[in-house]
């Protein structure tokens, strides 16, 4: 099924026109009952048919036996019964046509392999009878633009909900309540919350692409778990950055991979988190670190378009509760400038002689009198500031005239975002604002955090405009042939000196070097590089040289050479004798440069990621790295490389000489083409260490490692 048609069926699924309830109760108290109860409780239009053998009528609606009575075929069928029963119902609609289900029923794949067994036999029957299912082990959905409240969540219990612009997916059941008690309280609304549950066929891509095409849909927030069809969840995200639609998302489930590294740094220093936050970087989506975030920083993508700066301007009624936001805004990369010379010129007119005139500016004393009003237009009106941020402390819940009406009195600015920080108990004004379109945060904390990640939103989207994504192939000529030929020579791991000839034919630099079958072959080698040389012996199967003693540096002399291999043959077979030997490097010495690491390992849902980070002390101990999904963009590659806290070692740092950085990222883009050219081949890939040399002199990969794909 292609995708259109899969987001013109959900469009019937989250506004059918019948429904029934298998597993219905008339005891509105339990769970079972609830689902009924809301459905009625929040007006549905349509039909709703109650199945239940133990009634014959349910709150005043005729009761069915079965599925298979029903007098018509429904346009979605809710399941409530334990899981043996639920295999049964789905063959009852499939004979009856019924093409879409919500399977609330729990006691699947969540549990173990029984479970897992009975939900994939629901899942090929399903698949095989063009059936749609949300579930099982879902909490249903809330469609709050046509009103169809297919949920027996408690939150449900509200009398009014609020229609808006945001759509909520979320993979936990329980946080789609969470969500829209906490939201509801600040007169925040959705257009869609829906729980995926175990995802057997509907996913969270599924419904990001529906809400990505609904026009009463502007931003899309995510509490996510995991991704179980990376491709649909990259080509969703695609679709909605195409579309203008921010995707907000809380990434839960922080966990280490540790089985990628059996052969090498790069899969050690990273975890499925890491893979995740890259593949969000490269998609703009915000990722987000509180449940509030969810809807908060959804509201201000919802009603401001990303500013151009991160300037922020501060106008409050509490000096602390400013303060607080300006320490944390600071630590977030936000500026707080000083007001221009014409707004100081205005507001020392208007305010008291005594009045700090500073951002922020405390107007605690001229509230009443109509300096907050005054002092707020001119901050919206003023050029040094991006964003305005209103701070009303204990008076928003008990003196409004304050600090909360003069924002409502405001001059229009639509251009620039203006947002307000409140006492959190202040849920009356917080409903006024958001309601005149101010979007309003608890916390100073939940305040700069959105504020930071709406300016972050800005950047990606300058950067798309201004720079593409690399092609798929390389734009520089790849031997094929002799690419196939180095891999075919090793069934798993390459040995040192293929892995390097291999990247080379990717045009990554790598050290002058030949492989010598004995002593005076390794000389001859040495003499045509220049001393000083270092030996290495070549083995795909000792891949930690250093630790066998299988490495010599600075030989400066023939007879070094000579000394040098037959000692690390010996030393080598010492350290695993069974070890398949193809000879001795003899590579050229670099000095002068700064050691780094690039690397590739496989993920097992996102594919090839790439990582980067200096070498030594960096990597091993500190794991400064930086990690990003093939292929890069250049403003890519420059971000990775910056992104590292040790960057001021290749910058030039107390007299030191700055390094060639622009070779290092051409480095990084060749290679990322390397990665996704050979994704169905390469395991793995590292060159550890790159040797980044000063300025205009390049890179140079002193040793590498590729692992093929078994």
């Amino acid at each position: 099924m292609n995708t259109g048609e899969r987001w013109v069926n959900l469009q019937r699924f989250f506004n059918p026109q019948s429904i029934a309830i298998v597993g219905a109760s008339p005891d509105f108290s339990k769970i079972t009952g609830r689902t009924l109860k809301y459905l009625l409780k929040h007006h549905f239009k349509g039909k709703i048919y109650p199945i239940n053998p133990k009634y014959k009528e349910m709150a005043g609606l005729p009761c069915y036996p079965s599925v298979s009575d029903l007098p018509e075929t429904v346009d979605m069928v809710w399941i409530q019964i334990p899981r043996d029963q639920v295999m049964g119902v789905i063959e009852e609609c499939s004979a009856k046509g019924i093409e879409r289900i919500v399977i609330h029923s729990a006691g699947l794949a969540e549990i173990g392999p029984e479970g897992k067994k009975k939900e994939l036999e629901m899942k090929s029957f399903s698949e095989a009878h063009g059936i749609r299912i949300c579930g099982p082990n879902t909490a249903g959905y809330v469609n709050l633009v046509d009103g169809v409240a297919l949920t027996p969540v408690v939150a449900l219990e509200l009398d009014i909900l609020t229609t808006g612009k945001i759509g909520f997916i979320s993979q936990s059941g329980g946080m789609t309540g969470a969500i829209l008690t906490r939201a509801e309280a600040r007169g925040i609304g959705f257009s869609y919350i829906v729980s995926t549950g175990n995802e057997m066929d509907l996913d969270v891509s599924d419904f990001i692409r529906f809400m990505v095409e609904d026009p009463h849909t502007r931003v899309i927030s995510i509490f996510l778990e995991t991704v179980r069809r990376p491709e649909e969840f990259l080509k969703a995200s695609d679709l909605a950055l195409e579309r203008g639609k921010p995707l907000i998302c809380l990434k839960v489930g922080k966990t280490e991979v540790g089985a990628r590294a059996a052969a090498s740094h790069t899969g050690a220093l990273t975890g499925s988190d890491e893979v995740y936050e890259a593949v969000f970087k490269k998609k703009g989506i915000t990722r987000v670190e509180a449940l509030e975030d969810l809807f908060e920083t959804a509201s201000l993508f919802e009603k401001y378009s990303p500013p151009k700066g991160r300037r922020v301007g501060v106008l409050t009624t509490t000096g602390g509760g400013a303060m607080l936001l300006a320490d944390k805004g600071g630590t977030l990369c936000l500026d707080f400038p000083k007001p221009s010379e014409k707004t100081i010129k205005t507001l020392s007119q208007n305010l008291p002689s005594f009045a700090s005139i500073s951002n922020p500016l405390d107007v605690t004393f001229s509230g009443v009198g109509g300096g907050y009003e005054r002092s707020l237009n001119l901050f919206l009106e003023d050029a040094q500031f991006d964003i305005v941020v209103a701070v009303v402390g204990t008076s928003s819940q008990f003196a409004p005239e304050m600090g909360v009406k003069p924002i409502l009195k405001r001059e229009r600015n639509k251009e620039k975002p203006l947002v307000a920080f409140l006492n959190p108990n202040a849920e009356e004004a917080a409903r006024l604002l958001v309601k005149d379109g101010i979007p309003t945060f608890r916390t100073p904390e939940g305040c700069a955090r959105a504020l930071r990640y709406f300016c972050d939103y800005g950047d990606f989207l300058d950067k798309q405009r201004t720079s593409s994504t690399l092609a798929e192939s390389p734009p520089f000529k790849v031997d094929r042939r002799e690419v196939d030929k180095i891999l075919e020579r090793s069934p798993s791991s390459l040995n040192e000196f293929e892995s390097k000839q291999l990247l080379h034919l990717y045009g990554i630099p790598v050290v002058r070097e030949g492989l010598a079958q004995s002593p005076e072959e390794a000389v001859h080698i040495a003499q045509g590089i220049g001393y000083p040389v270092v030996l290495k012996v070549c083995s795909s199967e000792i891949l930690h040289k250093t630790e066998a003693g299988a490495v010599r540096l600075g030989i400066a002399s023939d007879g070094e050479v000579r000394s040098a291999f037959k000692e690390l043959l010996s030393r080598s077979r010492s350290y695993i004798p069974e070890a398949k030997i193809d000879g001795v490097l003899v590579q050229e010495m670099v000095q002068g440069g700064e050691e780094v690491i690039i690397g590739m390992f496989q993920d097992p849902n996102f594919g090839p990621a790439l990582l980067f980070g200096l070498g030594g002390i960096f990597v091993e101990i500190i794991k400064d790295i930086s990690l990003r999904i093939p292929p890069l963009s250049r403003v890519e590659a420059e971000e990775m490389v910056q992104a590292v806290k040790g960057i001021r070692l290749l910058e030039g740092y107390r007299g030191r000489e700055s390094k060639d950085i622009e070779a290092l990222v051409d480095t990084l883009i060749r290679f990322s083409f390397f990665c996704t050219d050979l994704k169905g081949k390469v395991k793995t890939a590292e060159i550890n260490p790159l040797m980044v040399l000063e300025k205009g002199k390049g890179v140079k990969a002193v040793d590498a490692l590729v692992v093929k794909v078994n």
